[in-house]
C-alpha cells in the first residue's frame, strides 16, 4: 500500500527541481551565449523553442498518460529532460544548444501528469491542498533557482559546473519517480487519435512561433497565423468526428468546465502579459527616457520578489481559504486583487517603493488562481480525462502569456516617444489592460456552477480500474 503522504512528498520534490530548472537556466543563458558567441536572436530562439515543444508535447503526453499510465509518461518526460539538460551542459554550438532546449521543453509535461496522479492517489477532497503545495513549491524553486544559480554561475569558470548541476536535478527526479511514485489506477480506454494529435501539435507550434517573434516580418507572421488557424479548425473538426478523440471537446466545452478554461486563459494573460514590459520600464534610465527607475540587474531581481512571494503565499493559502469561504468567491477575489494591483501600478510607478505593495497584491491574486483553478477543473473532469484536461489548462495558460506578451511588445514598438524609446503611456496601457482582463475574471468566477463530471453534458467514457 503506497501512502499518500509519501506520494505527495515525492511530487513536491519533483516540482521543486522543476522550479530550480525553470528559474536557473534563463539566468545562465547570457553567459552561455557569450561563450558560444550567440546573438540576441539566437538567445531568443533558444528560449522560444521550449515554448514550441511545450505546445506540442503537453496535450500529447497528457493524453498518453490517461491511456497508458501517468507514471510511465512522467518517467519518459523526466528522461527526456535529463537528456536535454545534459546536451545543454555539453553544448559547444547553437545546434547542440537548441537540441538540448528542445528536449528540456518536456519539463512542462510534468505538472499535468502529477495532477492526475494526485487525484488518483490522494483523492478529490485533498487534491486542492496538494495542488497548492505543488504550485507553491514550483514558485519557491524558481525563486531560489534564479538567485542561487545567478550567484553560482556568475563567473565564466563556474558556468559549465552549474549547468551540470542542473542536469543532475532531473536525473535525481527520475530516480525518485522510478522507485517511489505509484501509477494511477484509472485509465481511459481506446487509442490515441494520431491525426488529431498531429493537427493540434502543428497548429500550436505555428501559433507559438508566430507569437514568439522569429523575425519573419509581417508577411511571414501573417502566414504562420493563417496556417495555425487552418490547422486548429481542422483539429476541431477531427475531434468532433472521432470516436476516440485526443481532446473530448464536448466535455471540455461543457457548462461546468468551459468557464474554468476561460479563467485559465485570463490568468495566463494576467500573470505573464506585463512581465517583460514592467522590467523594461524599471530598467529605463530617467535621464534618457524621461521615466523609469534606472534599475540594474540586482534591483530588477529584488523588484520581482514581491510578486513572486505573493504568488507563493497565495498558492499555499488557497485551499484553506476556498474551504472556508467557497472556492468561487475566493477565485473571484483573486482576480479582483490582481486587478487592483495592476491598476495601482498604472497609477503609481514613479518609484521602486511603488512596485512593492502593488506587486505583492497582484502576485497574491495570481497565486490564488494558480492553485484554485486546477483543483476546480479536476473536480469537473471525468477521472479518465484528468491528464488531458489539465494539460489543456496548462497549454491555454502558456498560450495566453504568449499572446499578451506579443501584444504588449507590439504596443511598445508602436507607441514611441522617439526612435527606440517607447512612450510612457504605452506601459500604462499594458498595466491597464492587465487590470481590465483581471476584472473580467471576477464575474466569470462568480458565475461558476457546481462541479459535475464534464458538466453533465456527456456520459463519461468507459474507464479501466487498475488494482
Amino acid at each position: 500500500m503506497v501512502r499518500p503522504a509519501r506520494v505527495v512528498a515525492l511530487l513536491v520534490l519533483l516540482e521543486f527541481a522543476s522550479g530550480l530548472l525553470q528559474g536557473g537556466f534563463p539566468v545562465l543563458l547570457p553567459g552561455l551565449a557569450d561563450r558560444l558567441h550567440l546573438s540576441a536572436g539566437d538567445q531568443s530562439l533558444a528560449t522560444g523553442i521550449e515554448f514550441l515543444v511545450s505546445g506540442m508535447a503537453v496535450p500529447l503526453t497528457s493524453r498518453l498518460g490517461d491511456l497508458q499510465g501517468h507514471r510511465r509518461w512522467l518517467r519518459i518526460t523526466l528522461a527526456l529532460t535529463v537528456l536535454g539538460c545534459t546536451l545543454t551542459a555539453l553544448a559547444d554550438s547553437l545546434a547542440v544548444l537548441l537540441a538540448g532546449r528542445v528536449l528540456a521543453g518536456f519539463l512542462s509535461c510534468w505538472l499535468p501528469l502529477e495532477f492526475a496522479i494526485v487525484r488518483d492517489r490522494v483523492g478529490e477532497e485533498r487534491s486542492g491542498r496538494v495542488i497548492g503545495q505543488l504550485v507553491g513549491t514550483l514558485t519557491l524553486g524558481s525563486i531560489l533557482g534564479a538567485v542561487a544559480v545567478g550567484q553560482a554561475g556568475s563567473s565564466a569558470s563556474a558556468l559549465r559546473l552549474v549547468l551540470w548541476v542542473l542536469a543532475v536535478l532531473p536525473l535525481l527526479g527520475l530516480a525518485l519517480a522510478w522507485r517511489g511514485v505509484p501509477d494511477s489506477r484509472v485509465r481511459a480506454t481506446g487509442r490515441l487519435d494520431w491525426l488529431g494529435a498531429g493537427l493540434l501539435s502543428l497548429g500550436l507550434s505555428l501559433l507559438f512561433a508566430c507569437l514568439g517573434g522569429l523575425g519573419l516580418g509581417a508577411p511571414g507572421t501573417a502566414g504562420l497565423l493563417a496556417g495555425a488557424a487552418v490547422l486548429l479548425v481542422l483539429f476541431v473538426r477531427q475531434e468532433l468526428r472521432s470516436a476516440t478523440p485526443l481532446v473530448d471537446l464536448r466535455v471540455l466545452a461543457g457548462r461546468a468546465t468551459a468557464p474554468v478554461f476561460v479563467l485559465s486563459f485570463l490568468l495566463g494573460c494576467v500573470l505573464y502579459g506585463a512581465q517583460a514590459p514592467t522590467r523594461s520600464f524599471q530598467a529605463a534610465v530617467p535621464a534618457q527616457a524621461g521615466y523609469g527607475l534606472g534599475a540594474d540587474s540586482r534591483l530588477l531581481g529584488l523588484l520581482t520578489l514581491p510578486s513572486v512571494l505573493g504568488a507563493l503565499l497565495g498558492a499555499v493559502t488557497a485551499d484553506r481559504l476556498g474551504r472556508r469561504f467557497g472556492a468561487r468567491r475566493v477565485l473571484a477575489a483573486s482576480f479582483a486583487l490582481a486587478a487592483a494591483g495592476y491598476g495601482c501600478i498604472a497609477l503609481r510607478h514613479s518609484s521602486a517603493a511603488g512596485f512593492v505593495p502593488t506587486g505583492l497584491l497582484a502576485g497574491y491574486g495570481g497565486g490564488l488562481g494558480l492553485a484554485l483553478l486546477p483543483a476546480l477543473l479536476i473536480q469537473r473532469l471525468p477521472a479518465e480525462q484528468t491528464g488531458i484536461g489539465t494539460g489543456v489548462y496548462n497549454t491555454l495558460k502558456t498560450l495566453a502569456g504568449a499572446v499578451t506578451g506579443a501584444a504588449g511588445a507590439a504596443l511598445l514598438d508602436a507607441e514611441l516617444l522617439r526612435a527606440g524609446v517607447p512612450d510612457e503611456g504605452a506601459y500604462v496601457a499594458v498595466w491597464g489592460a492587465c487590470a481590465l482582463l483581471s476584472a473580467v475574471g471576477v464575474p466569470v468566477a462568480l458565475a461558476l456552477r457546481g462541479a459535475g463530471r464534464g458538466g453533465g453534458d456527456r456520459v463519461p467514457a468507459e474507464v479501466v480500474q487498475l488494482g
